[in-house]
Protein backbone atom coordinates (compact mmCIF):
# COMPACT_ATOMS: atom_id res chain seq x y z
CA UNK A 1 0.00 0.00 0.00
CA UNK A 2 1.66 3.52 -1.10
CA UNK A 3 1.96 5.80 1.69
CA UNK A 4 -0.86 8.62 0.32
CA UNK A 5 -3.83 5.50 0.15
CA UNK A 6 -2.98 5.11 3.77
CA UNK A 7 -2.90 8.51 4.54
CA UNK A 8 -6.30 9.93 2.76
CA UNK A 9 -8.19 6.62 3.87
CA UNK A 10 -7.49 7.46 7.34
CA UNK A 11 -8.27 10.79 6.97
CA UNK A 12 -11.46 10.23 4.98
CA UNK A 13 -12.84 7.26 7.53
CA UNK A 14 -12.08 10.14 10.00
CA UNK A 15 -14.43 12.21 8.56
CA UNK A 16 -17.13 9.58 7.94
CA UNK A 17 -17.12 8.82 11.96
CA UNK A 18 -17.73 12.22 12.42
CA UNK A 19 -20.70 12.38 9.74
CA UNK A 20 -22.32 9.24 11.60
CA UNK A 21 -22.21 11.13 15.15
CA UNK A 22 -23.66 14.62 12.92
CA UNK A 23 -26.12 12.30 11.26
CA UNK A 24 -27.30 10.70 14.66
CA UNK A 25 -27.83 14.16 16.17
CA UNK A 26 -29.65 15.27 13.93
CA UNK A 27 -32.22 12.64 14.56
CA UNK A 28 -31.80 13.00 18.49
CA UNK A 29 -33.01 16.58 17.99
CA UNK A 30 -36.47 15.38 15.45
CA UNK A 31 -37.06 12.94 19.13
CA UNK A 32 -36.37 16.00 21.49
CA UNK A 33 -39.12 17.86 19.21
CA UNK A 34 -41.43 14.78 19.06
CA UNK A 35 -41.47 14.80 22.73
CA UNK A 36 -41.76 18.69 23.60
CA UNK A 37 -45.14 18.68 21.02
CA UNK A 38 -46.15 15.61 22.45
CA UNK A 39 -46.12 16.93 26.27
CA UNK A 40 -47.70 20.35 24.52
CA UNK A 41 -50.85 18.77 23.39
CA UNK A 42 -51.02 16.71 26.45
CA UNK A 43 -51.32 19.82 28.70
CA UNK A 44 -53.62 21.82 26.55
CA UNK A 45 -56.38 23.25 28.06
CA UNK A 46 -58.59 23.97 25.06
CA UNK A 47 -59.62 21.16 22.40
CA UNK A 48 -57.71 22.18 18.77
CA UNK A 49 -57.31 20.97 15.54
CA UNK A 50 -54.48 20.70 13.24
CA UNK A 51 -54.70 21.17 9.53
CA UNK A 52 -52.24 19.32 7.51
CA UNK A 53 -52.73 21.46 4.37
CA UNK A 54 -54.72 24.81 5.54
CA UNK A 55 -51.40 27.35 5.62
CA UNK A 56 -49.91 25.94 2.13
CA UNK A 57 -50.25 29.06 -0.22
CA UNK A 58 -52.75 28.68 -3.05
CA UNK A 59 -49.90 28.88 -6.02
CA UNK A 60 -48.15 25.87 -4.10
CA UNK A 61 -51.16 23.80 -4.07
CA UNK A 62 -51.66 20.72 -5.88
CA UNK A 63 -53.03 20.50 -9.33
CA UNK A 64 -54.84 17.88 -8.82
CA UNK A 65 -56.57 16.85 -5.47
CA UNK A 66 -55.82 18.78 -1.93
CA UNK A 67 -56.46 16.69 0.62
CA UNK A 68 -56.55 17.62 4.47
CA UNK A 69 -56.03 15.68 6.80
CA UNK A 70 -56.27 16.88 10.25
CA UNK A 71 -55.43 15.78 13.89
CA UNK A 72 -57.05 16.58 17.66
CA UNK A 73 -54.81 17.25 20.01
CA UNK A 74 -55.71 13.79 21.45
CA UNK A 75 -54.40 12.35 18.39
CA UNK A 76 -51.44 14.36 17.86
CA UNK A 77 -50.13 13.10 21.52
CA UNK A 78 -50.56 9.47 19.57
CA UNK A 79 -48.78 10.58 16.71
CA UNK A 80 -45.98 12.77 18.41
CA UNK A 81 -45.60 9.49 20.52
CA UNK A 82 -45.81 6.75 18.51
CA UNK A 83 -46.04 6.46 14.69
CA UNK A 84 -43.65 9.70 14.11
CA UNK A 85 -40.92 8.03 16.52
CA UNK A 86 -41.24 5.22 14.60
CA UNK A 87 -40.74 7.00 11.03
CA UNK A 88 -37.92 8.77 12.80
CA UNK A 89 -35.89 5.89 13.62
CA UNK A 90 -36.98 4.28 10.32
CA UNK A 91 -35.53 7.45 8.37
CA UNK A 92 -32.00 7.09 10.72
CA UNK A 93 -31.41 3.84 10.08
CA UNK A 94 -32.30 4.74 5.95
CA UNK A 95 -30.14 7.70 6.28
CA UNK A 96 -27.24 6.14 8.16
CA UNK A 97 -26.58 3.13 6.01
CA UNK A 98 -26.86 5.47 2.72
CA UNK A 99 -24.53 7.65 4.66
CA UNK A 100 -21.82 5.09 5.30
CA UNK A 101 -22.34 3.09 1.65
CA UNK A 102 -21.52 6.82 0.35
CA UNK A 103 -18.09 6.57 2.89
CA UNK A 104 -17.13 3.45 1.28
CA UNK A 105 -17.67 3.97 -1.97
CA UNK A 106 -15.66 7.36 -2.00
CA UNK A 107 -13.18 5.44 -0.29
CA UNK A 108 -13.44 2.61 -2.83
CA UNK A 109 -12.70 5.81 -5.41
CA UNK A 110 -9.56 6.87 -3.20
CA UNK A 111 -7.64 3.88 -3.43
CA UNK A 112 -8.42 3.36 -6.64
CA UNK A 113 -7.08 6.61 -7.94
CA UNK A 114 -4.21 6.08 -5.50
CA UNK A 115 -3.12 2.44 -6.41
CA UNK A 116 -4.24 1.75 -9.94
CA UNK A 117 -3.63 3.32 -12.92
CA UNK A 118 -6.99 3.79 -14.41
CA UNK A 119 -9.00 5.68 -16.72
CA UNK A 120 -11.82 7.82 -15.06
CA UNK A 121 -14.07 5.67 -16.64
CA UNK A 122 -13.08 2.33 -15.23
CA UNK A 123 -13.11 3.94 -11.81
CA UNK A 124 -17.00 5.31 -12.06
CA UNK A 125 -17.82 1.56 -13.13
CA UNK A 126 -15.42 -0.25 -10.28
CA UNK A 127 -17.79 2.08 -7.75
CA UNK A 128 -21.01 1.61 -9.29
CA UNK A 129 -20.80 -2.08 -9.08
CA UNK A 130 -19.14 -1.78 -5.82
CA UNK A 131 -21.86 -3.69 -3.85
CA UNK A 132 -22.13 -6.11 -6.47
CA UNK A 133 -20.95 -10.00 -5.87
CA UNK A 134 -19.02 -8.27 -3.06
CA UNK A 135 -16.81 -6.67 -5.49
CA UNK A 136 -15.59 -4.00 -2.61
CA UNK A 137 -14.63 -6.24 -0.23
CA UNK A 138 -12.85 -8.45 -2.42
CA UNK A 139 -10.93 -5.43 -4.01
CA UNK A 140 -10.06 -4.43 0.04
CA UNK A 141 -9.21 -7.68 1.28
CA UNK A 142 -7.64 -10.01 -1.91
CA UNK A 143 -4.13 -10.94 -2.18
CA UNK A 144 -4.51 -8.79 -5.95
CA UNK A 145 -6.18 -6.09 -4.51
CA UNK A 146 -5.20 -4.01 -1.28
CA UNK A 147 -5.19 -6.97 0.30
CA UNK A 148 -5.97 -5.24 3.84
CA UNK A 149 -5.93 -7.43 6.96
CA UNK A 150 -8.53 -7.76 10.12
CA UNK A 151 -6.92 -5.42 12.46
CA UNK A 152 -4.85 -6.69 15.78
CA UNK A 153 -6.78 -7.88 18.23
CA UNK A 154 -10.17 -8.27 16.80
CA UNK A 155 -11.84 -11.51 16.41
CA UNK A 156 -13.82 -10.63 13.61
CA UNK A 157 -12.50 -11.57 10.27
CA UNK A 158 -13.42 -9.27 7.30
CA UNK A 159 -16.28 -11.50 5.44
CA UNK A 160 -18.14 -11.66 8.98
CA UNK A 161 -17.92 -7.50 9.14
CA UNK A 162 -19.06 -7.22 5.95
CA UNK A 163 -21.91 -9.90 6.75
CA UNK A 164 -22.88 -7.58 9.68
CA UNK A 165 -22.82 -4.23 7.47
CA UNK A 166 -24.98 -6.16 4.55
CA UNK A 167 -28.04 -7.53 7.08
CA UNK A 168 -28.16 -3.25 7.90
CA UNK A 169 -28.27 -2.95 4.08
CA UNK A 170 -31.35 -6.06 3.55
CA UNK A 171 -33.19 -4.14 6.70
CA UNK A 172 -33.07 -0.83 4.69
CA UNK A 173 -34.07 -2.78 1.62
CA UNK A 174 -37.38 -4.04 3.80
CA UNK A 175 -38.19 -0.47 4.89
CA UNK A 176 -38.40 1.06 2.01
CA UNK A 177 -39.77 -1.48 -0.55
CA UNK A 178 -41.72 -3.80 1.82
CA UNK A 179 -43.25 -1.26 4.15
CA UNK A 180 -40.79 -3.01 6.82
CA UNK A 181 -41.24 -6.69 6.22
CA UNK A 182 -38.89 -8.78 5.00
CA UNK A 183 -39.51 -10.76 2.08
CA UNK A 184 -38.75 -14.62 1.77
CA UNK A 185 -35.54 -14.01 -0.17
CA UNK A 186 -34.25 -11.48 2.05
CA UNK A 187 -35.26 -13.52 5.06
CA UNK A 188 -33.30 -16.16 3.60
CA UNK A 189 -29.91 -14.08 3.01
CA UNK A 190 -29.93 -13.26 6.88
CA UNK A 191 -30.24 -17.30 7.39
CA UNK A 192 -27.12 -17.42 5.14
CA UNK A 193 -25.58 -14.95 6.49
CA UNK A 194 -26.12 -16.32 10.22
CA UNK A 195 -24.82 -19.97 9.05
CA UNK A 196 -21.77 -18.51 8.03
CA UNK A 197 -21.35 -16.52 11.14
CA UNK A 198 -19.18 -18.75 13.73
CA UNK A 199 -20.91 -20.16 16.29
CA UNK A 200 -19.43 -18.28 19.46
CA UNK A 201 -20.93 -15.24 17.84
CA UNK A 202 -24.28 -16.52 16.25
CA UNK A 203 -25.99 -14.36 18.67
CA UNK A 204 -24.62 -11.09 16.63
CA UNK A 205 -26.18 -12.71 13.22
CA UNK A 206 -29.07 -9.89 12.76
CA UNK A 207 -31.27 -12.44 12.49
CA UNK A 208 -31.23 -13.30 16.03
CA UNK A 209 -31.98 -9.97 17.17
CA UNK A 210 -35.07 -7.83 18.81
CA UNK A 211 -35.37 -6.10 14.87
CA UNK A 212 -36.72 -8.69 13.40
CA UNK A 213 -40.05 -10.18 15.09
CA UNK A 214 -41.40 -13.53 14.08
CA UNK A 215 -43.73 -12.40 11.32
CA UNK A 216 -40.03 -11.16 9.88
CA UNK A 217 -41.09 -7.05 10.41
CA UNK A 218 -38.86 -4.79 11.13
CA UNK A 219 -39.28 -3.47 14.53
CA UNK A 220 -37.16 -0.40 16.07
CA UNK A 221 -37.17 1.57 18.42
CA UNK A 222 -34.89 4.18 20.57
CA UNK A 223 -32.23 1.52 21.95
CA UNK A 224 -32.15 0.00 18.12
CA UNK A 225 -31.71 3.31 16.90
CA UNK A 226 -28.93 3.04 19.88
CA UNK A 227 -27.40 0.05 19.05
CA UNK A 228 -27.32 1.14 14.91
CA UNK A 229 -25.20 3.92 15.96
CA UNK A 230 -22.95 2.05 18.28
CA UNK A 231 -22.01 -0.73 15.52
CA UNK A 232 -21.59 1.99 12.23
CA UNK A 233 -19.38 3.48 14.51
CA UNK A 234 -17.29 0.44 15.10
CA UNK A 235 -18.25 -0.84 11.73
CA UNK A 236 -15.74 2.26 10.34
CA UNK A 237 -13.21 1.96 13.05
CA UNK A 238 -12.45 -1.38 12.29
CA UNK A 239 -11.59 -0.37 8.66
CA UNK A 240 -9.56 3.12 10.47
CA UNK A 241 -7.43 0.12 12.41
CA UNK A 242 -6.88 -1.84 9.84
CA UNK A 243 -5.49 1.60 7.68
CA UNK A 244 -3.69 2.48 10.57
CA UNK A 245 -1.84 -1.01 11.01
CA UNK A 246 -0.57 -1.36 7.41
CA UNK A 247 3.04 -0.88 6.49
CA UNK A 248 3.61 1.65 3.48
CA UNK A 249 6.21 1.16 0.75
Amino acid sequence: MKKETKEKSIEHIGIGISKIIGNYTDYVLLINACDVASKRYETMENPIVLSTTQNIPEPLRLDSFEMDVQFTKEELVNEYSSDILIKIFENYLIRSISVVDGILEDLFEIILKCEDNLAESEIEKSISNAWRNDNLKNYLTNPNGLNLKKPDGMNMSFDETFMRYLELRIIRHAIIHTNGILTEKDYNRLKEFEEKTPVERKNMALINSQLIDHNKKIILSLNKMLAIRQYLDRFLMYFYNSFQQEVTE
